[in-house]
């Protein structure tokens, strides 16, 4: 028997997180069925998508399209609740013969081929909901030379990785302008309802987002964001059990600020930084203090610094805010 002739193309390839225990309970049926919408309502004859069970599969010709894409599914996702990881590689995929599919009583999904596999291992390696880029693609001359570094796409350490996968990962942002409605979303009890079976994805997930816009965003944004962020931890941790993990967040947030203290962003704005920083700093380390997450923010500091090699810990007593009084 001849194998069928194989072609190259692009491969998206997706996995609905927390699918099966969110599904049977009724929690994503509405919201999957809002997804085949969108999906229909893109209408590109030059992709293909597939679309069974917890996995969405999408292939073209063309790598621009299958990247806009998947960024299109992954910011629909994120902003529903509806929280997806994904892949995208590149490599020989088997023609469709989609009249092929249905034979009598039997419903017969095809292999693939090789763009898929790598497109799902490429996924696998994930511990956030987020988009993995082949490192191929960024070799000289290749398809992401037109993308740029810190606007389509980022080089990502995720906080917890799976074991095995602790290398930094090219992830792809989502669309232009969802970023501070994204992070909105994402605050503690609604998320942790939906996520409470995974908060390692949570926490990288939520931190991924919070180290964007603290990068990226302009100063009212992330003077509204720091409020809103200490707010709903005092609001929620007075009758919600918020797990100690989550604390991890605050280290990603003081160590956002401090970068962005350090890169200059803050003389662009009237008054001291290096006050507004520690004013910053100390606003959370109080409210930290006030819901008794302290000791454990100091914990989970430590053993930061000491897994990545940075100076988070020296570089809060460093500020002028007494860190003593905190202890």
């Amino acid at each position: 028997m001849e194998k069928p002739p194989v072609n190259n193309a692009y491969v998206a390839y997706f996995d609905v997180l927390g699918f099966t225990s969110r599904f049977l309970s009724g929690d994503l049926r509405n919201r999957y069925e809002k997804l085949v919408a969108a999906i229909d309502e893109r209408g590109d004859k030059d992709v293909t998508y597939f679309l069974f069970s917890d996995s969405i599969v999408v292939i073209s010709k063309v790598f621009a399209k299958v990247r806009e894409t998947a960024r299109s599914i992954y910011t629909w996702g994120i902003l529903n609740d509806f929280w997806l990881r994904g892949g995208i590689a590149h490599g020989g995929m088997t023609p469709l013969d989609f009249s092929s599919f249905v034979s009598g009583n039997r419903v017969i999904l095809p292999f693939l081929g090789e763009g898929y596999l790598k497109a799902y291992k490429l996924e696998s390696t994930l511990n956030i909901s987020g988009i993995a880029l082949d490192g191929i693609f960024f070799e000289p001359g290749k398809e992401c030379a037109a993308l740029k570094r810190r606007v389509d796409f980022v080089e990502y350490e995720e906080y917890l990785p799976k074991r095995g996968y602790e290398d930094t990962k090219l992830l792809l942002l989502p669309e232009e302008g969802s970023l501070r409605q994204i992070v909105d979303t994402m605050y503690f009890e609604e998320m942790l309802k939906s996520h409470i079976n995974d908060i390692d994805k949570y926490i990288n997930t939520f931190i991924f987002f919070i180290e964007t816009l603290l990068r990226t965003a302009d100063h009212p944004t992330v003077v509204k964001f720091l409020d809103n962020l200490l707010k709903q931890l005092e609001l929620h941790g007075s009758h919600v059990l918020i797990p100690s993990k989550v604390i991890i967040i605050f280290v990603a947030v003081i160590e956002g600020l401090i970068r962005r203290f350090r890169s200059g962003t803050f003389d662009d704005i009237p008054g001291n930084p290096r006050e507004r920083l520690e004013t910053y700093v100390g606003n959370i380390l109080g409210t930290l203090k006030t819901q008794g997450y302290l000791p454990t923010f100091v914990d989970y500091v430590l053993e930061y610094d000491k897994a990545r090699h940075t100076t988070v810990y020296k570089d809060i007593n460093r500020l002028r805010a007494d860190w003593s009084d905190f202890h």
